[in-house]
């Protein structure tokens, strides 16, 4: 699965929706599942900072893993407790 949010739109709280209905999504229909795990393209850092900002962890880099234009580029693996094992974020 693929989210983004265009240019125009950011700043919106958009992609935090997303991700928390798909996240409450799962915790609903899936309640074994613990983690939602991704992967970034490096040079993306907004989308990186976007992830940091709503309770995902860095977890590795993935060297090569993205082919784009004839050029490699690494990607950067993120996840996110959820469910029972979801971390508390104090204020």
């Amino acid at each position: 699965m693929t989210i983004g949010v265009i240019d125009e739109c950011r700043k919106l709280g958009l992609g935090t929706q997303m991700i928390n209905y798909t996240i409450d999504l799962v915790e609903q229909k899936f309640a074994e599942c613990t983690n939602i795990w991704l992967h970034v393209v490096s040079y993306n850092v907004s989308a990186i900072k976007f992830y940091l900002k709503n309770n995902f962890s860095k977890l590795r880099k993935l060297k090569r893993h993205y082919y784009i234009d004839g050029k490699e580029y690494d990607a950067i693996v993120l996840y996110r407790a959820i469910g029972k094992f979801k971390r508390v974020v104090a204020d």
